[in-house]
């Protein structure tokens, strides 16, 4: 079991919803946090809760901005001497057919949701390669296995997080630093409120986040490297791949799949 305690632990988006509860199970075994979120008086009421039991950092980090990143980053490791676990969980969506998408949603949604993966791992993944130790978990989700309609962006930046996460992976593995670890959490839609107004497909049941969070938590714990919900989720890349695509189609209709976010609802628009 990969141990946490002492350890020094960043939960990017963690000043609510899963940031929190993961910050929340690495509070309870003992490791120190670094939470970055864009919503300062949420990390405030984070870092009030967390801090008797462990020490807390918090900075305002807008994800999408590759110098903020980096600058946060560098207070990071001179006030905390390094992060040990890196947790990219971040994320926003938004759901429209593809041509009525603005321009501007697009690239927020891969500036979040992807390239603020770019600069997170090569901030902190030199210091864990040097001490061949450490462990990135990043979050993808089942639409990382398949196209759905209505997210585009979404769907091709959790695609993205499974390739870039898999291309790293397989070069630390060429360095022979398997003290290095890596972590793809994969789960079918999380009511997080992201989601509000979806209908998660048939077999797929929504899940709570204190759910998928304590299923993600205890994968890493156990060094899984891929890790997927409900069970359903597990099977779709080998049905995708053994079936004619044709198929495959009518399947993802007749469970509801491609039609999953045609109510979609933009909470933050509330």
């Amino acid at each position: 079991m990969i141990e946490v305690k002492g350890k020094t632990a960043l939960v990017t988006g963690g000043a609510m919803g899963m940031g929190l509860l993961w910050a929340r199970y690495f509070a309870r075994d003992g490791a120190n946090l670094v939470l970055w979120d864009i919503n300062a008086e949420g990390l405030d009421q984070a870092a009030e809760e967390l801090r008797g039991q462990v020490d807390v950092m918090t900075q305002v980090v807008d994800v999408s901005d590759r110098k903020q990143i980096y600058q946060a980053a560098m207070k990071v490791q001179a006030e905390t001497g390094g992060v040990d676990i890196l947790v990219n969980n971040a994320g926003i969506v938004f759901s429209k057919p593809f041509l009525e998408t603005p321009d501007e949603k697009l690239s927020a949604t891969i500036d979040v949701d992807l390239k603020a993966l770019f600069w997170t791992m090569k901030a902190f993944l030199p210091r864990m390669i040097e001490l061949n130790a450490g462990h990135i978990i990043n979050i993808s989700s089942a639409s990382g296995f398949i196209g759905v309609p209505r997210m585009p962006a979404y769907v091709a930046s959790k695609w993205g997080v499974i390739g870039l996460t898999e291309s790293v992976r397989l070069e630390v593995r060429a360095m022979q630093k398997d003290g290095v670890g890596f972590t793809l959490f994969c789960p079918s839609f999380v009511d997080t409120g992201m989601f509000e107004g979806a209908k998660a497909p048939l077999l797929t049941p929504m899940l709570t986040p204190e759910d998928a969070v304590r299923i993600a938590y205890d994968g890493f714990r156990d060094s899984k490297y891929m890790i997927t919900a409900p069970w359903m989720v597990g099977l779709t890349p080998a049905l995708k791949g053994l079936l004619p695509a044709k198929l495959f189609d009518v399947i993802s209709d007749l469970f509801g799949a491609n039609t999953a976010m045609d109510k979609w609802q933009d909470t933050r628009q509330k």
